[in-house]
């Protein structure tokens, strides 16, 4: 229960007050260079394949790459970040939030705040000035801590010359061994590494792949179907259940008819057709119901630009993967989201005009020839 409670109020803490944002993405496959001038006055988010981010935010900074991140600047509110690989050489004022397969906290790295690292392989070399958590496969624990220290992991190394000002909780399948020249002036506890909770953490992991990926295809999914997304969402909070109906029926029945038409030598193309629908529906389902929860959280005020609807795009596949990667949790969740939303988008499909084909506008009869006089008029 604490877990969940600390989760939870993550989660909070990370869609807090992000109405204003500026929203900051990259091109293809480059990568995307903040330099050292760039100030941002408001919240950003920076979202591209790669991330060289040396510039400052006066207030909390969301770093989203599928490749790599290099933080060098300077953050004055909470610095959160997710990629496949991180390494962080600059400042956090407030809390870190990182998850990464690959994860360095610098020796040069400060965060003054709390940190809650999830990854891999974790490094951290830097000083943390609050409380860590850190959940991963390996750790090596470097630098000096003010606070507690609680580490999850496989493998658990300390290098020389660590301080840890408060306590040292471990969860390790083997004790733990560190040289004698490292400092702990609290108590070092060691408590029972539970199967539930490896594969948490394991699970924890493969989650942010799966959050990346959804990412990457809602960008686009977003930006060339705006109004029918739009209406998806506004379909989803008006009318849930049947919303719910529609998915369920879809789910049920759809498989059925696609193998029918499968066997039937003539219907092969269209059960080629109708899977790839049926397939796309139930991965953009989650699309949907993730902007859903965004606004939940968000609540963002003015016009819905592209940048508002992107992080609350991010902010609501953050949660829906988070509390995905809880011990028994994903059997039960996504069928609870992949339902409503595919019987959104196919209600939202429905009701398009753009599916409606237009009728051929009815042709003005033609004129009527003018009629002859009768000559026998004529001469009576």
């Amino acid at each position: 229960m604490k877990r969940i409670a600390l989760i939870l109020a993550c989660l909070t803490a990370l869609t807090r007050g992000a109405s204003a944002m500026e929203f900051h993405m990259g091109e293809g496959t480059n990568a995307l260079t903040i330099g050292a001038d760039v100030v941002f006055a408001e919240e950003a988010i920076c979202i591209a394949n790669g991330l060289d981010v040396q510039g400052q935010a006066q207030k909390d900074l969301w770093l989203l790459a599928s490749a790599d991140i290099q933080f060098q600047g300077k953050a004055q509110g909470d610095l959160r970040l997710a990629s496949r690989a991180a390494v962080i050489n600059g400042i956090a004022h407030e809390n870190l939030l990182a998850y990464a397969n690959g994860l360095q906290l610098t020796t040069n790295s400060v965060v003054q705040g709390e940190a809650l690292l999830f990854g891999n392989t974790v490094i951290c070399e830097g000083i943390v000035e609050g409380n860590a958590r850190i959940i991963a496969t390996s750790v090596t624990l470097g630098g000096r801590w003010a606070g507690n220290v609680h580490v999850q992991a496989n493998e658990i190394r300390i290098a020389p010359d660590t301080q840890i000002a408060g306590n040292l909780k471990y969860s390790c399948p083997t004790p733990l061994v560190y040289p004698p020249s490292v400092q702990i002036a609290g108590t070092v506890e060691e408590q029972p590494l539970l199967p539930a909770r490896q594969s948490w953490s394991n699970q924890l992991v493969l989650n942010g792949y799966f959050f990346l990926a959804a990412l990457l295809v809602g960008m686009p999914f977003v930006g060339f179907f705006p109004l029918y997304v739009g209406k998806t969402v506004r379909t989803l909070r008006t009318s849930p259940f049947r919303s719910f109906m529609v998915g369920a029926i879809t789910l049920l029945f759809g498989p059925f008819l696609i193998v029918f038409l499968f066997l039937s030598a003539i219907g092969m193309p269209l059960a080629f057709i109708l899977g790839a629908f049926y397939a796309s529906l139930a991965y953009l389902s989650h699309i949907v119901v993730a902007l859903w929860i965004g606004h939940l959280f968000l609540r963002p005020a003015g016009p819905a630009s592209f940048a508002r609807v992107l992080s609350t795009l991010a902010a609501g596949l953050f949660v829906i993967y988070f509390i995905a990667a809880l011990p028994g949790v994903a059997p039960y969740l996504f069928p609870l989201i992949i339902l409503p939303g595919m019987g959104a988008l196919l209600i939202a499909t429905r009701q398009s005009a753009v599916w409606a084909m237009p009728m051929p506008p009815r042709s003005a009869p033609p004129p009527m020839p003018p009629q002859s006089e009768d000559p026998s008029s004529n001469q009576s």
